[in-house]
Protein backbone atom coordinates (compact mmCIF):
# COMPACT_ATOMS: atom_id res chain seq x y z
CA UNK A 1 0.00 0.00 0.00
CA UNK A 2 1.48 3.24 -1.66
CA UNK A 3 1.53 6.62 0.61
CA UNK A 4 -0.80 8.66 -1.33
CA UNK A 5 -3.26 5.60 -0.59
CA UNK A 6 -2.74 5.93 2.40
CA UNK A 7 -3.33 9.32 2.78
CA UNK A 8 -7.07 8.55 0.65
CA UNK A 9 -8.35 5.96 3.40
CA UNK A 10 -6.96 8.51 5.84
CA UNK A 11 -9.06 11.23 4.32
CA UNK A 12 -11.98 9.31 3.78
CA UNK A 13 -12.27 8.04 7.49
CA UNK A 14 -12.15 11.59 8.32
CA UNK A 15 -15.03 13.31 6.29
CA UNK A 16 -17.01 9.94 7.79
CA UNK A 17 -16.35 11.33 11.23
CA UNK A 18 -16.94 15.39 9.90
CA UNK A 19 -20.22 14.20 8.26
CA UNK A 20 -21.33 12.96 11.69
CA UNK A 21 -21.08 16.16 14.14
CA UNK A 22 -23.40 18.95 14.50
CA UNK A 23 -21.58 21.79 15.65
CA UNK A 24 -23.29 23.87 17.98
CA UNK A 25 -21.51 25.98 20.55
CA UNK A 26 -19.29 28.77 19.70
CA UNK A 27 -16.11 29.76 21.21
CA UNK A 28 -14.95 33.19 21.35
CA UNK A 29 -11.79 34.31 18.65
CA UNK A 30 -8.47 35.24 20.12
CA UNK A 31 -5.96 37.05 18.58
CA UNK A 32 -2.93 34.99 17.48
CA UNK A 33 -0.74 38.23 16.98
CA UNK A 34 -0.58 39.20 20.18
CA UNK A 35 0.02 35.88 21.98
CA UNK A 36 3.03 34.86 23.66
CA UNK A 37 4.61 31.28 23.27
CA UNK A 38 7.27 29.38 24.64
CA UNK A 39 9.32 27.14 22.75
CA UNK A 40 8.70 24.96 20.54
CA UNK A 41 8.21 21.00 21.21
CA UNK A 42 10.87 19.17 18.78
CA UNK A 43 9.14 16.56 17.84
CA UNK A 44 9.94 13.03 15.47
CA UNK A 45 9.72 15.54 12.59
CA UNK A 46 11.53 18.76 14.60
CA UNK A 47 9.73 21.58 15.73
CA UNK A 48 7.58 21.96 12.93
CA UNK A 49 5.25 19.40 10.81
CA UNK A 50 5.60 20.29 7.00
CA UNK A 51 3.07 19.18 5.13
CA UNK A 52 0.63 18.61 2.33
CA UNK A 53 -3.41 19.68 2.26
CA UNK A 54 -4.28 16.48 -0.24
CA UNK A 55 -7.73 16.38 -1.68
CA UNK A 56 -9.33 13.04 -2.30
CA UNK A 57 -8.06 12.50 -6.02
CA UNK A 58 -4.29 12.66 -4.54
CA UNK A 59 -3.57 16.63 -5.34
CA UNK A 60 -2.19 19.32 -3.06
CA UNK A 61 -4.54 21.91 -2.27
CA UNK A 62 -2.61 24.03 0.13
CA UNK A 63 0.37 23.99 2.45
CA UNK A 64 0.64 23.11 6.07
CA UNK A 65 3.04 23.90 8.82
CA UNK A 66 2.18 22.81 12.63
CA UNK A 67 4.21 22.96 15.93
CA UNK A 68 3.25 22.94 19.52
CA UNK A 69 4.59 25.53 21.87
CA UNK A 70 5.05 25.05 25.66
CA UNK A 71 4.14 28.72 28.29
CA UNK A 72 6.52 31.26 27.99
CA UNK A 73 10.06 30.96 29.74
CA UNK A 74 11.04 27.70 29.32
CA UNK A 75 14.27 27.33 27.89
CA UNK A 76 13.50 23.55 26.45
CA UNK A 77 10.04 22.88 25.98
CA UNK A 78 9.51 18.65 27.17
CA UNK A 79 6.53 17.39 28.08
CA UNK A 80 7.95 14.95 30.15
CA UNK A 81 9.53 17.14 33.06
CA UNK A 82 6.25 19.62 32.48
CA UNK A 83 3.39 19.80 35.51
CA UNK A 84 0.43 18.18 35.04
CA UNK A 85 -1.80 21.12 34.01
CA UNK A 86 0.83 22.75 31.92
CA UNK A 87 -0.84 24.82 28.75
CA UNK A 88 0.18 23.77 25.34
CA UNK A 89 -0.13 26.05 21.93
CA UNK A 90 -0.92 24.24 18.46
CA UNK A 91 -0.49 26.80 15.92
CA UNK A 92 -1.44 25.61 12.34
CA UNK A 93 -0.03 28.10 9.28
CA UNK A 94 -2.05 27.31 6.52
CA UNK A 95 -1.12 28.38 2.74
CA UNK A 96 -4.13 27.90 0.04
CA UNK A 97 -3.31 26.76 -3.41
CA UNK A 98 0.55 26.11 -2.91
CA UNK A 99 2.72 23.37 -1.45
CA UNK A 100 5.88 23.95 0.19
CA UNK A 101 8.82 21.39 0.69
CA UNK A 102 7.30 18.44 3.26
CA UNK A 103 9.12 16.77 6.01
CA UNK A 104 10.41 13.24 4.78
CA UNK A 105 7.64 11.00 5.78
CA UNK A 106 4.81 13.60 4.02
CA UNK A 107 5.94 13.03 0.18
CA UNK A 108 4.77 15.97 -1.75
CA UNK A 109 2.13 15.07 -4.45
CA UNK A 110 2.98 15.41 -8.26
CA UNK A 111 0.25 18.24 -8.44
CA UNK A 112 -0.66 21.26 -6.80
CA UNK A 113 -3.93 23.31 -7.51
CA UNK A 114 -5.49 26.67 -6.71
CA UNK A 115 -7.73 26.73 -4.03
CA UNK A 116 -10.56 29.73 -3.49
CA UNK A 117 -13.18 30.47 -1.86
CA UNK A 118 -12.58 28.36 1.46
CA UNK A 119 -15.26 28.13 4.00
CA UNK A 120 -13.82 26.60 6.73
CA UNK A 121 -10.76 25.04 8.44
CA UNK A 122 -11.07 22.22 10.84
CA UNK A 123 -9.32 19.37 12.97
CA UNK A 124 -10.54 15.78 11.84
CA UNK A 125 -10.45 14.66 15.41
CA UNK A 126 -11.04 15.60 19.07
CA UNK A 127 -9.60 18.48 20.64
CA UNK A 128 -8.67 16.33 24.26
CA UNK A 129 -7.96 18.87 26.74
CA UNK A 130 -9.29 21.90 25.01
CA UNK A 131 -9.36 24.55 27.56
CA UNK A 132 -11.48 26.95 25.68
CA UNK A 133 -9.24 29.20 23.98
CA UNK A 134 -8.81 29.56 20.07
CA UNK A 135 -8.27 31.89 17.32
CA UNK A 136 -6.83 32.73 14.64
CA UNK A 137 -4.29 35.78 13.31
CA UNK A 138 -6.50 38.86 12.64
CA UNK A 139 -4.18 40.66 10.61
CA UNK A 140 -3.67 37.75 8.30
CA UNK A 141 -7.66 37.30 8.26
CA UNK A 142 -8.10 41.03 7.46
CA UNK A 143 -5.46 40.83 4.60
CA UNK A 144 -7.71 37.96 2.73
CA UNK A 145 -10.41 39.95 3.63
CA UNK A 146 -12.14 37.47 5.79
CA UNK A 147 -13.32 36.68 9.53
CA UNK A 148 -13.64 33.09 11.09
CA UNK A 149 -16.24 32.11 13.61
CA UNK A 150 -14.66 29.27 16.01
CA UNK A 151 -17.27 25.80 16.33
CA UNK A 152 -16.71 22.67 18.60
CA UNK A 153 -18.92 19.66 17.97
CA UNK A 154 -20.56 17.45 20.74
CA UNK A 155 -17.37 15.11 19.79
CA UNK A 156 -15.12 17.97 20.29
CA UNK A 157 -13.89 18.75 17.02
CA UNK A 158 -12.51 22.00 16.38
CA UNK A 159 -13.81 24.31 13.41
CA UNK A 160 -12.99 27.62 11.92
CA UNK A 161 -15.65 29.09 9.62
CA UNK A 162 -15.54 31.42 7.37
CA UNK A 163 -17.89 34.85 6.93
CA UNK A 164 -17.13 34.70 2.97
CA UNK A 165 -16.02 33.40 0.45
CA UNK A 166 -12.87 35.56 0.29
CA UNK A 167 -9.95 33.29 1.33
CA UNK A 168 -8.09 31.38 -1.43
CA UNK A 169 -4.80 30.72 -2.96
CA UNK A 170 -1.65 32.48 -1.54
CA UNK A 171 -3.31 33.85 1.35
CA UNK A 172 -1.50 32.36 4.70
CA UNK A 173 -3.61 32.20 7.72
CA UNK A 174 -2.32 31.00 11.33
CA UNK A 175 -4.35 29.46 13.66
CA UNK A 176 -4.14 27.95 17.16
CA UNK A 177 -6.13 26.35 19.79
CA UNK A 178 -4.86 25.51 23.40
CA UNK A 179 -4.78 21.84 25.15
CA UNK A 180 -3.43 20.76 28.80
CA UNK A 181 -2.63 17.87 26.67
CA UNK A 182 1.09 17.37 24.85
CA UNK A 183 1.60 15.91 21.38
CA UNK A 184 2.22 12.33 20.54
CA UNK A 185 3.11 12.76 17.45
CA UNK A 186 2.44 13.59 14.05
CA UNK A 187 -0.63 11.94 13.57
CA UNK A 188 -3.57 14.14 13.93
CA UNK A 189 -5.56 15.55 10.35
CA UNK A 190 -6.24 18.92 9.77
CA UNK A 191 -8.06 20.43 7.10
CA UNK A 192 -10.03 22.91 4.58
CA UNK A 193 -12.55 22.94 2.40
CA UNK A 194 -14.78 24.77 0.36
CA UNK A 195 -18.23 24.24 -1.45
CA UNK A 196 -16.44 21.58 -4.36
CA UNK A 197 -13.71 19.90 -2.30
CA UNK A 198 -11.53 19.37 0.61
CA UNK A 199 -8.15 18.12 1.33
CA UNK A 200 -6.56 16.93 4.92
CA UNK A 201 -2.84 16.74 5.96
CA UNK A 202 -0.92 15.64 8.75
CA UNK A 203 -0.17 17.69 12.09
CA UNK A 204 0.57 17.27 15.72
CA UNK A 205 -2.06 15.09 17.60
CA UNK A 206 -2.91 15.75 21.60
CA UNK A 207 -2.40 12.73 23.55
CA UNK A 208 -6.04 11.46 24.64
CA UNK A 209 -7.13 11.49 27.92
CA UNK A 210 -7.11 8.53 29.99
CA UNK A 211 -10.77 7.11 31.25
CA UNK A 212 -11.36 4.98 34.08
CA UNK A 213 -12.22 1.64 32.80
CA UNK A 214 -15.52 0.62 35.11
CA UNK A 215 -15.15 -1.75 37.66
CA UNK A 216 -16.73 -4.88 36.07
CA UNK A 217 -16.09 -7.41 38.71
CA UNK A 218 -17.21 -4.77 41.71
CA UNK A 219 -20.53 -4.23 39.39
CA UNK A 220 -21.12 -7.45 39.12
CA UNK A 221 -20.84 -7.92 42.79
CA UNK A 222 -23.20 -5.27 43.50
CA UNK A 223 -25.64 -6.24 41.56
CA UNK A 224 -25.50 -9.73 42.52
CA UNK A 225 -25.55 -8.88 45.94
CA UNK A 226 -28.90 -6.40 45.16
CA UNK A 227 -30.65 -9.71 43.68
CA UNK A 228 -29.58 -11.68 45.98
CA UNK A 229 -31.39 -9.26 48.99
CA UNK A 230 -34.23 -9.65 47.11
CA UNK A 231 -34.73 -12.50 46.70
CA UNK A 232 -33.90 -13.09 50.35
CA UNK A 233 -36.74 -10.76 51.06
CA UNK A 234 -39.17 -12.15 49.28
CA UNK A 235 -38.87 -15.14 50.68
CA UNK A 236 -39.00 -13.62 54.03
CA UNK A 237 -42.44 -11.71 52.91
CA UNK A 238 -43.87 -15.14 51.36
CA UNK A 239 -42.62 -17.65 54.76
CA UNK A 240 -44.47 -14.60 56.91
CA UNK A 241 -47.79 -14.88 54.73
CA UNK A 242 -47.33 -18.57 55.29
CA UNK A 243 -47.58 -18.24 59.11
CA UNK A 244 -50.20 -15.51 59.46
CA UNK A 245 -52.43 -17.80 57.35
Amino acid sequence: MNDITIQRMRLTIVLLLLSFNTYALPIVSSDFDGLSLGTKIAGPVGPEVETSLVNSAGQAIGDLASSVSCPPGAAVCSPGDNALGTIYTYVHEVIPGIDLLNDGPFPNPDEVIPFDNISDFSLGFSASGFNGVAGYSFTEAATAQVNFDIEISDTGILRWVTDSSNWGSNEKITFFWQTTQAPVGPGGSYGIANAQDSGFGAGPLPMAIEVAEPNVLGSLVASLFIVFAFRVRDKQHIHSKALAS
